[in-house]
């Protein structure tokens, strides 16, 4: 009964998870149980080197599970444990992105925090980790009289060292039988050597779990298998006598793993290697399923010693956080990242400084710029990643209405009229003086005098051109450079309430019911647009210049041809009051109505009602718009009125985005870029609203 107690159990286990044995599995079985004796006889620097080639060979499913089980190994724990194993050895913690980030946020957490951390390696090469597993080499410094007590130590630290103790009924290394039981009998300091409750209490690297060494090992120690024949002039690896198909298969192999060891940092060399690690190496790759390899890796980490245990969790740990950005042509390394989204490249440049200076490639950050609509001017020699942070600042600063405001004031009476191009911003009043600032600080830069009364309509020709008509029923041409006025265009018997101009092409509308076409180059009248019953308060030009839109106080909007001067299309988007304003864009037209803003899509035969939008508590007096997509019907609609207030919208929504209280007085005229939105009230304020911030 207590042989029976005391004897080692068979095992269950077999090749395929414990099912019925099968030849191959029997097989399987007998290269485990040999392996097993190969760990014995190979020292701490030759198992390192073997499992290294073994990690070269292995596909992803191997590295998986490897680093799952042998990442504990990394832990303070195992490096305190292991130090006091192997006082001689060096273990130390491998800095990786995760134990950097834990220990941020430890630090972090705690305020003081006096705890003793070792110190982590930051490890970059294989090399790095093969020199950490190292064993160190001392200098004989000992006298001539303590040589008999350093060879009693040596056999001693020979026993307990690099060679591991060996197990009941295995062969050590001078093929005697009984070495191994006193060995192991020593090691664990038991008397008795046939002791398995002894045996079982050693650690787990000092045998294998569930897996006890066959008879058949000690009765074929020296026999290999059939396919092999070392009796030629090289080992089997050289020329192994297998049929042809194994054959070229693992000159196939071993073409592989040469083309991986002239690209990894350092492989063993064949000279260093043993006969046997080669036979392990033909099995792991030409034989062993991913089943099989996982079941040898769970049989072997329990034959290992921790030494080998850092060596695996190190080696993984640097292959698993290798620099590929940094080790490939610059060529590629953006062609990898060009697949990132910007927000994904921002933070990619946060990983290290080769990532940075990558990541921040102009021509990258070009074609990230390509995908978007840009709204920011481009300069001759453009930052890219610039112009694209700026942009997307711009859009979120409107969706959040955050702006930089800039009041102008000159003015003596009411401000009725406002443009602006990229530097300048012009502005016509009740005080009967057309201005021009910077529209960026405010400055006045110049003071244009000539009209008899209000300024209503303001519009920049060219650089040293501006067009401006007035109540008095003029339209007058401004030379910039000299101040004074170059033309006067007389045509209309009422006041001009609004302009529009699309290349050489302008489009008044006048009290006197009419609209008109003017060459403004020429400044000649091409045609006069009648068909109104009442004031045209307000006019618009497509952006090819061949529609002409205008609105009246007799509640229609009417479509011309501006090649021919013909009516082409009326609306009739009022049923109460007058139309104030209209604006056109790429076949969309915004229109307004007492506190109504309409949204028409036009085609050829009629225009569509989209939407309303009812939010102004007072008659709107100014509406502008802009269309971003065609096909989804998005665009962008700026009002304004006499309850003082400044709205945009998006066409897609029902609400206003944006409200603006600002002015003590009826806004009379609006306008606005990519960048900002100008209005002019009757306060004799102009306001910038600059969202480029």
């Amino acid at each position: 009964m207590d042989a029976k107690i005391l004897a080692p159990q068979p095992s269950p286990w077999r090749g395929y998870g414990g099912l019925a044995p099968t030849m191959n599995s029997v097989e399987f079985d007998k290269q485990l149980d040999r392996i097993s004796h190969w760990l014995e006889q190979w020292d701490h620097y030759m198992r390192c080197n073997i499992l290294e080639g073994l990690l070269h060979r292995s596909n992803l499913n191997q590295i998986q599970f490897l680093w799952t089980v042998v990442q504990p190994a990394l832990h303070r724990d195992f490096m305190y444990t292991a130090k006091k194993e192997f006082p001689s050895q060096t273990f130390q913690p491998v800095s990786t992105y995760t134990s950097r980030e834990v220990k941020e946020k430890a630090s972090r957490l705690r305020q003081l925090d006096h705890f003793h951390r070792v110190k982590s390696a930051h490890v970059q090469h294989v090399m790095q980790v093969k020199n950490a597993v190292k064993e160190p080499t001392l200098p004989d410094i000992l006298t001539m009289q303590s040589k008999e007590k350093t060879k009693v130590k040596s056999q001693h630290s020979k026993d307990h060292g690099s060679s591991l103790p060996h197990l009941p009924g295995t062969i050590g290394p001078n093929g005697d039988a009984t070495q191994a039981p006193i060995t192991a009998a020593l090691f664990l300091g038991t008397d008795t050597c046939s002791s398995w409750q002894a045996i079982k209490s050693a650690p787990p690297y000092l045998r294998f779990v569930d897996m006890p060494v066959r008879r058949h090992i000690q009765d074929q120690q020296n026999e290999l298998p059939s396919q092999f024949s070392i009796t030629d002039s090289q080992s089997f690896r050289n020329q192994p006598s297998v049929d042809l198909s194994q054959s070229l298969r693992y000159r196939k192999q071993k073409k592989q793993n040469l083309h991986r060891r002239s690209r990894s940092d350092s492989l063993p060399t064949n000279s260093k290697l043993p006969e046997e690690a080669w036979r392990l190496y033909h099995w792991y790759t030409d034989q062993w399923t991913d089943v099989r390899r996982n079941e040898f890796w769970t049989r072997t980490l329990l034959k290992l010693d921790p030494r080998q245990h850092y060596f695996l969790s190190s080696f993984l740990c640097v292959k698993q956080y290798r620099d590929f950005i940094a080790l490939l042509p610059t060529h590629l390394a953006l062609h990898i990242l060009s697949f990132l989204s910007p927000v994904e490249l921002v933070n990619a440049s946060r990983v290290s400084k080769t990532w940075a200076r990558v990541s921040d490639d102009n021509e990258l950050w070009a074609s990230k710029c390509d995908e978007v609509e840009l709204e920011i001017p481009i300069s001759g020699n453009p930052d890219w990643k610039r112009i694209f942070k700026e942009n997307m600042y711009l859009k979120l600063n409107w969706e959040m209405g955050r702006c930089r405001i800039l009041d102008i004031k000159g003015h003596t009476h009411n401000v009725l009229s406002v443009t602006f191009d990229k530097k300048r911003l012009a502005s016509g009043s009740l005080d009967r003086t057309i201005k021009i600032w910077d529209i960026k600080t405010g400055a006045c830069l110049q003071t244009l005098k000539g009209h008899n009364k209000g300024i209503w309509c303001l519009k920049f020709f060219t650089k040293n051109l501006l067009i401006s008509g007035c109540n008095d029923g003029t339209i007058k041409v401004w030379n910039l450079r000299s101040g004074t006025c170059a033309r006067t265009l007389l045509g209309h018997e009422g006041p001009v309430w609004a302009m529009a101009r699309r290349g050489n092409t302008l489009v008044s509308a006048s009290q006197d019911r009419t609209g008109k076409i003017w060459d403004i180059s020429r400044c000649m009248l091409l045609w006069t647009l009648k068909g109104h019953n009442a004031a045209v308060f307000t006019c618009d030009i497509s952006e090819d210049g061949a529609l002409a839109i205008t609105g009246s106080a007799d509640r229609s909007i009417r479509i011309w041809e501006v090649e021919t001067g013909k009516l082409k299309k009326v609306i009739w988007a009022s049923t109460t009051t007058s139309i104030m304003s209209v604006s056109y864009y790429k076949g969309y037209i915004a229109c307004t109505y007492g506190e109504t803003i309409c949204f028409y899509k036009t085609n050829a035969k009629k225009a569509v009602l989209l939407k309303t939008y009812k939010e102004h508590t007072k008659r709107i007096e100014t509406v502008q718009l802009k269309m971003s997509n065609l096909s989804k019907d998005e665009g962008m609609i700026v009002s304004a009125g006499k309850d003082g207030l400044v709205k945009y919208w998006d066409t897609t929504q029902d609400a206003s985005m944006q409200t603006f209280k600002g002015h003590h007085g009826q806004v009379n005229a609006i306008t606005f870029d990519e960048l900002r939105i100008a209005s002019a009230s009757y306060d004799n304020k102009i306001k910038v609203w600059d969202f480029n911030i």
